[in-house]
């Protein structure tokens, strides 16, 4: 796996994989930088790997939801995400570093930005291109600003922003779904 730090591509994607039930890698044409992949059939924790290290995600609460990151294995929150009035949220790191989240009105997608507003890590994520392709999102366009002097954490924006557009599509996906299941 490559680290973000020493490439100079600034538009990359995320890709399903067929490896577990759901997982991910984000790839430009020079390799990979991170994987993504759920470990619980709810997903609501994942496991996040990069260059810099490996990670869990877990989304917490219902009434005060919070997203946690830490190091795999570890039991201290490296960094917590929380959710604001609409749908925009804060990360914040054990270290100081926060970085803002703003949902993208278009579509599913979102941008982290630093704290003077400058864009870090944009995704945009896409649905099944065709009949054959399994419901739900198969994969996201991924764009880094890489003038940024925090690009070492820029895998980790991206896996973050990611899980939080999965997580949100998949709850969306079930309210539906339960609503359907009422109507019947």
């Amino acid at each position: 796996m490559r680290s973000l730090t020493e490439c100079p591509t600034e538009s990359m994607e995320w890709r399903r994989t067929d490896a577990g039930p759901l997982g991910f890698e984000l790839r430009s044409g020079e390799g990979t930088f991170a994987t993504l992949a759920f470990l619980d059939d709810a997903c609501i924790l994942a496991r996040v790997e990069t260059a810099e290290g490996t990670w869990t995600l877990k989304h917490l609460g219902v009434m005060n939801p919070v997203v946690t990151l830490r190091e795999e294995g570890g039991k201290a929150n490296l960094a917590t995400f929380h959710p604001h009035a609409f749908r925009q949220g804060r990360l914040e790191f054990l270290d100081g570093a926060v970085f803002d989240w703003a949902w993208d009105p278009a579509g599913p997608g979102g941008t982290f930005s630093d704290q003077g507003g400058m864009p870090l890590v944009r995704l945009h994520a896409r649905t099944g291109r065709d009949l054959t392709s399994p419901p739900g999102i198969e994969h996201g366009d991924v764009d880094l600003n890489s003038a940024h002097s925090a690009r070492y954490r820029h895998a980790v924006l991206a896996a973050f922003g990611w899980y939080l557009i999965l997580f949100d599509h998949l709850k969306e996906r079930d309210q539906a779904a339960a609503e359907t299941a009422l109507r019947m």
